[in-house]
Order: C-alpha cells, then structure tokens, then sequence
C-alpha cells in the first residue's frame, strides 16, 4: 500500500458536487440488521464475498432465481418479483445495464426484501430505486448488503491493518489522499460500489465528516480507475457483463425438462449435476412433481409481463 504515491494519483483530478441524501436508522434497526447479517453471513466469516452473493443467495434458498433485465431506465436497479400464484418462487431481476458492482450490491439488497418482505412484496412486485432513500424500507435494505459485503468486524480489521502499514495510531491522523486510498482498496477487495464503502466507513464511524468525500465521489472513482494494479480487477467491476448469474433458462431449465419429459432419471440428473458443479439446492428444488411444472409456466408469463410493462 505504502508503494502508491497518493498525492500523484490525487492531484489529477477534481469533483466539486455529489448529491446523495440519506437518513438515519435507529439504534434498534441497526442492531437487528447486523444480528440477521451475522445469521446469514456465517459461512463466510470475515471473508469478502463479492461476485460470490449470487450463489450464496441462491444456496440461501432454491426457490429464488435470477434474471438479468437491461432495463432502459437508470432509476431502476433491480426488483424482487414474487409470483402472486403457483409455487413459492420469487425473482431477482437485475438491470444488466448497470456495472456489476451495482448488480453485486442489488443482489444483496434484494435478498434483504426476500427475507422480511415475502407476503407484502408477493401481493405487489416493487420495483428498487437506490436514489429513493426516503424509504425507511429501503434504508434497512441497503444498511443490510453493506453489512453483508463488508461487515463490521471485517471492517475494523481492515481498518487496524491500513492504520499499522501508514504507522498511524488513529484514523485521525490520515489525510484525504490516505483516506480515499483505503477506500480505493477496499472497493476492489469487497466488490463493493465505492459510494457504498464510503458510507459503510461513516456507519461505523471512521469517518467524521462524510461530505468531503461525497463530494470528491467523481474524483476518486478516477483515481480507482488509474490503478493500473487494479486495471482488470476494476474492469470487471464497472462492466454490465456477470458470468456470475446463470440464466435460468440455461442448464438448470434444460435439466428440469429432461426429468419432466421423462428423457432422464433423477439419479442420472443429480449425477450430471455435481459433475458440472451446479448448485444442488437449485437442482433438488427444480426436481418436483410434474403437477407442479405448470405453476412455473404462469409464474414466468406473470413476470415478463411485468418486466415489459416497466422497460423504458
């Protein structure tokens, strides 16, 4: 870290106004978003999880799959559709035109909707706008993918290890040049948005002041993006393309019309399944009764058309 000549990489640059309101949760709401954070997050302890979420939420439970929608409007960053008849699916849609740390950090937020939200969200499909934070709701949904991607303990031990490499006692005693690096560090290593890791700092309050940083957002971006070190890794972040999200209508839908149609066993499917290194709670939920398989068909009519209706 100590290599990287902060004031070089700084000094190009410059952003004089960011906008972005949010407000406050309470105490309680805080301590109970991180105790189901903890919950959820167990498998992974301090570890980043990043491009890992998609597959984590889908080992959180086999009836929720993704779709990725390249919806026109930017307002739009992802929704969770909950079919309001046949089986218990639900849908996280992802606007495939946003960057992937975008759809890394809606993937998240989404899964918190699934999680407290089931039965109001099955009676009407919500579509998600991160720049609608009046929402107290979207408030708790957000606070909750920070604390999924980056939790607190991971974060004051990132802290404490940046403090020691600067030979620095507190965070205090950093300038902004030192700052923003760190934060620059951990957006790559979390695959978080860098925003979001500005305002998971503040949450946790390393930062005092968090307007100098809002508005030096523009700035520091294209300083992330001048780290030739992190050149492909930062590539990948701030492209649309996820080979993360496997489309449903790939290989686990191929797979569940063979055992449907009778073309293939159970047992041959599982088979081929953990040959492959599919997801087996997605390949377990898939391989149901045939009674079942219409359900799915009115499920995905039900959801297109609503994805049509909000295209644009």
């Amino acid at each position: 870290m100590s290599s990287i000549d902060h004031n070089e990489l700084f000094e190009q640059y410059y952003q004089n106004e960011y906008d972005f309101n949010t407000a406050s949760l309470s105490p309680d709401e805080i301590a109970d978003i991180k105790r189901l954070a903890r919950e959820k997050r167990v498998d992974y302890a301090l570890a980043p999880m990043g491009t890992g979420v998609f597959d984590w939420i889908l080992k959180q439970n086999s009836n929720i799959r993704f779709e990725l929608v390249p919806f026109d409007s930017e307002k739009i960053d992802g929704m969770l559709y909950i079919p309001t008849m046949g089986k218990e699916r639900a849908y996280i849609i992802l606007n495939a035109n946003k960057p992937l740390a975008n759809q890394i950090f809606t993937a998240a937020h989404e899964y918190y909707h699934y999680v407290r939200d089931y039965q109001r969200f099955k009676e009407t499909p919500y579509i998600c706008d991160f720049g609608m934070l009046k929402d107290v709701n979207e408030m708790r949904a957000c606070r909750f993918a920070a604390e999924i991607l980056l939790p607190e303990e991971a974060l004051f031990h990132e802290v404490q290890d940046y403090s020691r490499a600067m030979n620095v006692k507190s965070m205090k005693e950093m300038d902004f040049n030192r700052f923003a690096t760190l934060i620059i560090f951990m957006t790559v290593k979390y695959q978080m948005p860098l925003k979001a890791v500005i305002y998971r700092l503040s949450e946790e309050h390393y930062i005092d002041s968090i307007d100098k940083y809002i508005e030096n957002y523009e700035f520091i971006k294209k300083v992330l993006q001048e780290i030739k070190i992190f050149g492909k890794r930062v590539d990948e972040l701030y492209r649309t393309e996820n080979s993360y999200v496997l489309p449903y209508s790939s290989t686990y839908q191929d797979m569940a019309k063979a055992f449907f149609t009778g073309n293939a066993l159970r047992e041959d499917i599982l088979e081929d399944a953990v040959k492959l290194n599919l997801n087996m709670n997605l390949i377990n939920g898939l391989l149901v009764e045939d009674t079942e398989v219409d359900d799915d068909d009115d499920d995905d009519d039900e959801l297109f058309s609503i994805i049509n209706a909000k295209r644009g």
